[in-house]
């Protein structure tokens, strides 16, 4: 008996690492200690610090206030990670990983129907006895009221996108501009308080808020295709359309889910041969794009690469052929 329980206890001891990995660690705040700084040592991205609140709401009603000696919960499977590391998307063989920060701050060209907001941003939380001539502006850590579109949609923790309607191009559908990421602090009612994570535009009374989809964990990643077979479309919209488009910037191509693009796809966009007096002009390449979200209908693509000024709606791209 004296040997089992020995046995037991020594397989005990060698479980426990892997039991506490599993489980996700704890964080000891210490003075000074901030979420934000907390998700830039643990999780490599401090914009992720709602990851960690979503685990403590029971011990945190605010997150910018946080005292020494709390005890945090961290997500399961957590490591220390250097603060350069990134999340990342599922991607096709030889393409480039698709980061984080530009699956979130890209627009969708969508269909109304394909968004399914559980509400809308309606007020500041910001009671005032001092009249202010201008409206108030939102920025990161504000807590703001959105009015729900009905019960049980969301809970405490949840994280909330936001997006704002623009433009619509038909037969596309709407151009939706991403202006942020909000989590969840309380909900009464038809109302949730939220706290402002990230911003990628700013943030305003009337962004709708829908389900927050994880990089790479919905839709996008469920098609798979090969990435040796030829793909060709065309470039529709940009999200913000003036003259000279920059790299960074976010454009449309009619390649939806049913095309067999792939997140991280990189397309090549380009001016097809052409017949000149002289002869035949080979095709010029224009810009390089990655693909970083995926609708029915469409793909948002970020500009990686300029190589002529002719960047412009209409121009066909192709899927770029890539070595095994």
């Amino acid at each position: 008996m004296r040997r089992w329980l020995i046995v037991a206890a020594v397989g005990l001891l060698a479980a426990g690492p892997a039991a506490a990995q599993q489980q996700g660690g704890v964080h000891v705040v210490r003075e000074g200690d901030t979420l934000w700084e907390l998700a830039r040592t643990y999780l490599g991205d401090p914009f992720l610090w709602p990851e960690i609140f979503r685990l403590n709401t029971d011990v945190l009603a605010d997150p910018a206030r946080i005292s020494p000696s709390m005890r945090l919960r961290l997500p399961a499977g957590v490591s220390r990670v250097s603060s350069g590391a990134t999340p990342q998307a599922e991607t096709s063989a030889g393409a480039q990983p698709v980061v984080a920060g530009d699956f979130y701050r890209a627009a969708l060209l969508v269909q109304d129907a394909e968004i399914r907001p559980v509400g809308q941003l309606a007020e500041l939380e910001s009671p005032s006895v001092v009249p202010i001539a201008a409206g108030q502006q939102i920025h990161p850590y504000d807590r703001v009221f959105v009015a729900l579109a009905g019960p049980n949609l969301v809970r405490t923790g949840d994280q909330l996108h936001l997006l704002r309607r623009e433009r619509e191009i038909t037969p596309f559908g709407r151009v939706y501009r991403s202006t942020g990421i909000a989590t969840v602090a309380a909900v009464e009612g038809s109302t949730a308080t939220v706290v402002i994570g990230r911003m990628y535009d700013k943030v305003a009374p009337g962004d709708l808020a829908v389900p927050f989809e994880r990089v790479g964990g919905g839709p996008e990643g469920a098609l798979r295709g090969s990435g040796g077979v030829e793909l060709r479309g065309r470039i529709v919209a940009f999200q913000a359309p003036h003259p000279v488009q920059m790299t960074q910037e976010i454009a449309f191509v009619d390649l939806g889910r049913g095309s067999g693009v792939q997140m991280g796809d990189e397309l090549v966009a380009y001016l097809p041969r052409q017949q000149r007096e002289w002869g035949i002009r080979p095709e010029i390449e224009v810009a390089r794009l990655q693909v970083v979200r995926i609708t029915e209908q469409t793909a948002s693509v970020r500009i990686t690469g300029l190589r002529q000024p002719a960047l412009e709606a209409g121009l066909p791209v192709r899927r770029s052929v890539t070595s095994p």
